[in-house]
Order: structure tokens, then C-alpha cells, then sequence
């Protein structure tokens, strides 16, 4: 028996990545909260680490009513909440059974990851760059509920990313985390968690699959109907979907009784030909330095190597502290700085001027990777004419008009609001006539089925609903 050794050559992209690199991307992507939670832990940790100055917080500037977030809710997610609870299953069981069900009730879900707990899971594994690029992106791009409304789609559009390097990077995401995170919708939240389990469970299948508008509306004899099923066939499909989560990602749901305290101020100059004028709001930051005493300490510990080397570990870590705090600041300037010269209609006029804009002109402008763009908005509000609104939101797919111009989303969903409100009440426009006032009016084309989605984005009721009569 022979054996024989060959030497190849291979060349391939790694993460490797410094522990003061790690630092710095985490402290980036922290919010004012996050932030000051951390300074705090740190000042406690190093003793080389001091205040330069206690600043008190100005609560015109880091509070914000509730209405001023820019969440936008499922419209069907309360309606399936309310009616899942309910659903009985008629089905006879056993005292056996029933007690499984109830334990299986009563017991507290899994703890979740977190964002930064799932990133750093992709960075352990034989992952590819882009990969963990791409997953970052989804992950600041969930909604609170961890729904991805608009899909990987729009993400690729926005990013410039190849959609495939979304799909996969999504894919990994879902193994590590949960089955439906970044679902686009409630029905698709619920198809996922079903395509997870071993049981088929044909009668959920069916109902989501061909009946989920009638499931919204409690139509169980017809669904019964249509599918030649029987009324208890039904209910026990319901009472399967009652077990799935409703919220893919209930653990990094944000606190919307929250105060939000905004990154940025964003204020506009009276010459409407200047750029807006962008500042970080630091007043509840404390600011950081090294300790007069750190130097002297380790000069005292020259003696004792054992000594000399620990302190001169914790001034290391002091120093990436404070320089990865002030990269912070001038990275989340610059891209803010960015966002609004980019967006000044939108600021001085409203939503229905919001511009098309992806991250990569941004990233490009400021000289940053795409990735740390996503890092630098995740979870960063700003104060400005518009109120205080997240980061993220001025960023918008668009999409071309037959007059040669571009509508986002936002400023779409901004023109059927104002048709709507402009609408007489006796005789309310249909989704049809509103998509008719879109392609004549504004030379915006869009499908039926998305006027219906963004009007119940807006929390707006169907015309036989806002009908009102005499």
C-alpha cells in the first residue's frame, strides 16, 4: 500500500475578523438605548474607562409619541389572533390528549437568538461573505414582528444585490432562528411553520392554501363546503394553525410603549437650495475617555510583567472603546448626511416625495461597504420636519412612471390615502377606481391586488366598509 501526499493550492474569501473589528461593528449598529446601556457596563468593567462630563438628557429631544414610528401593521394579523384563540377542536380526546395540549400550552417558548446572537452563528459557520452581508440587511429590514412585508425582492432592488444571495441568506437565517422569519405576510407565516413539521396536516394546507380570505372572515361552512370537508374538519385545521406563532420573531419585538430616543436631528435651512442641516443628538451620551490614572498604573506595573501585560489589556480595550464610539459617530453622520440631501423633498414636503433610493449609492457616497450602511441604521431614528421617523424608512424602492418619473412605495401608498380622503363618502371609490385614478392621473402602474395591499397597510377599510349613508 502506497501512499502519497499532494500539496493543492486553493483560494477562497474568508471572515476573519479582529476582536476591535467585532467591537466596533457591534457598537455601530446599537441604537441611543443600546448604546448608553453599553457605555454604562463598560465605565462599571474598566477601570481605565472615565466620564468626561455628566451631560442631563433633553426630553424635547429623546421622546416621541407612539404615532411617530414608522411601523406598519398586518391587517390581518388581528383578526386570524382573535379567531385562533378560539378555535375549538371539536375533535374527541382523550384525557391523555387533552393534557399533552394543555402542556404543550402552558410551556414558555424557546428563547430566540438575537440578531447579533444569529450573525455571529453565520460568521462561525463555512459561510460566504456575501452571505453574512445579505443577512444583515434582511435582519434591519424586519418589521416588528419580524415580517419582511415587501421580500427579499425589494431588498435586491434597494441593495443592488443579487436576489439569489438573498434567498439563501434568508434560508440560513430561518435554520438558525425560526422557519418564517422574514415571511411577507401572515398566510405565508403560517405556510412556512406547516412546510416545518413532519405531519402534513392536509386540512391546514388546504384552508391556508385556498381559503385564507374566508378564514379571515370566519367562513367555516363554506370552506366545509368548497373543499367537501365537514365542519369539524375545518375547525381542526384551525385548531392546528392556533398552535403556530403569529410573531416569527416575537423575541426581537420592539417595545412599542418604548421612548424612542433619535440618533439624529435633521433640520431645514429657510434657502431651500441648501442641503439640510444634520446633527447627532449626544445630549444623554456620556463622553468617554481614557483615565489620567491609566498611564501612571502602568508605568507603576513595568516591574511585574504578569501585571504590566493584564493592564495593558484593559487600556487597549479602553482605547478601541472610545475609537470605536467616535467612528460611530462620524459613520452615522455621513449617512444621515446623505439620507437627507437625497430626501430634502421628502422632509420639507411629505411622504409623496419620498425618492427612490437603495444603499448602495449611499454606501457609494460615503465610501463604506453596503453592510455597514444596514448596521448603521438598525434600529437609529431621526428627529425631523416629518417627526421623528427611523432611518431606514428613506430608504425606498422605486418604481417608473409612464410621465418618466419614479414613485416609492411610500409615496404610492401617500396618493391612495389622499384619493381616498378626497373620495365622496356616499359613494366611496373601489380598489379598481383608485387604480384607474393611479394609471390616468399619475401614470403609476400597479396591480389591483397591490392598491388592496397598501390600503390595508394603511389601516383603511374596503368602500363598502367606508360607505357612508344618508
Amino acid at each position: 500500500m502506497r501512499m502519497e501526499y499532494n500539496q493543492h493550492l486553493n483560494l477562497e474569501q474568508r471572515l476573519t475578523q479582529s476582536p476591535l473589528m467585532i467591537q466596533s461593528m457591534h457598537i455601530l449598529q446599537l441604537n441611543s438605548t443600546e448604546l448608553l446601556d453599553f457605555l454604562t457596563a463598560e465605565l462599571e468593567d474598566n477601570p481605565f474607562l472615565e466620564v468626561d462630563a455628566d451631560k442631563p438628557a433633553d426630553d424635547n429631544e429623546n421622546t416621541s409619541d407612539d404615532d411617530s414610528r414608522d411601523d406598519s401593521d398586518l391587517s390581518e394579523y388581528d383578526t386570524v389572533g382573535n379567531l385562533l384563540e378560539s378555535a375549538p377542536n371539536v375533535r374527541e380526546r382523550s384525557q391523555a390528549e387533552t393534557n399533552d395540549y394543555d402542556f404543550i400550552q402552558n410551556t414558555a417558548a424557546p428563547d430566540q437568538p438575537s440578531v447579533d446572537e444569529i450573525l455571529s452563528e453565520l460568521r462561525t459557520r463555512d459561510v460566504r461573505v456575501e452571505h453574512v452581508h445579505a443577512a444583515e440587511i434582511i435582519l434591519a429590514f424586519l418589521d416588528d414582528k419580524g415580517f419582511l412585508v415587501d421580500g427579499i425582492s425589494a431588498l435586491a432592488k434597494m441593495t443592488g444585490l443579487d436576489f439569489a444571495i438573498f434567498e439563501e441568506a434568508l434560508e440560513l437565517i430561518r435554520e438558525i432562528s425560526h422557519p418564517a422569519l422574514g415571511a411577507v405576510n401572515l398566510r405565508e407565516c403560517f405556510l412556512l411553520q406547516l412546510n416545518a413539521l413532519e405531519e402534513d396536516h392536509s386540512d391546514a394546507r388546504i384552508i391556508l392554501t385556498n381559503h385564507f380570505d374566508d378564514l379571515l372572515a370566519n367562513r367555516i361552512p363554506q370552506i366545509a363546503k368548497a373543499e367537501s370537508m365537514t365542519v369539524d374538519d375545518v375547525r381542526h385545521g384551525i385548531s392546528v394553525l392556533s398552535l403556530f406563532d403569529l410573531r416569527p420573531f416575537a423575541a426581537w419585538s420592539i417595545d412599542t410603549n418604548g421612548i424612542i430616543s433619535p440618533d439624529v436631528k435633521i433640520e431645514l435651512d429657510e434657502d431651500p437650495t441648501k442641503d439640510p442641516i444634520v446633527s447627532l443628538v449626544t445630549d444623554y451620551l456620556p463622553d468617554i475617555s481614557l483615565s489620567n490614572a491609566a498611564h501612571q498604573a502602568l508605568q507603576d506595573a513595568k516591574s511585574n510583567k504578569k501585571l504590566h501585560a493584564h493592564l495593558l489589556r484593559k487600556i487597549d480595550i479602553a482605547r478601541g472603546c472610545i475609537d470605536a464610539i467616535q467612528q460611530r459617530r462620524r459613520t452615522v453622520l455621513d449617512i444621515s448626511g446623505v439620507l437627507a440631501k437625497k430626501q430634502a423633498m421628502f422632509l420639507r414636503l411629505g411622504k409623496q416625495y419620498l425618492s427612490p433610493l437603495i444603499m448602495q449609492d449611499v454606501a457609494d457616497e460615503v465610501g463604506v461597504h453596503i453592510s455597514t450602511v444596514s448596521r448603521a441604521i438598525r434600529g437609529k431614528y431621526a428627529h425631523t420636519p416629518q417627526g421623528v421617523i427611523s432611518l431606514k424608512s428613506m430608504f425606498s424602492g422605486g418604481q417608473k412612471t409612464s410621465k418618466g418619473t419614479s414613485r416609492t412605495r411610500s409615496s404610492i401608498q401617500q396618493r391612495i390615502e389622499d384619493i381616498i380622503s378626497a373620495e365622496d363618502k356616499a359613494h366611496p371609490f373601489s380598489d379598481e377606481e383608485i387604480l384607474r385614478i393611479l394609471r390616468e392621473r399619475d401614470g403609476t402602474t400597479v396591480a389591483r391586488r397591490t392598491v388592496t395591499k397598501y390600503r390595508k397597510l394603511l389601516n383603511i377599510p374596503a368602500s363598502s366598509i367606508r360607505r357612508q349613508h344618508s
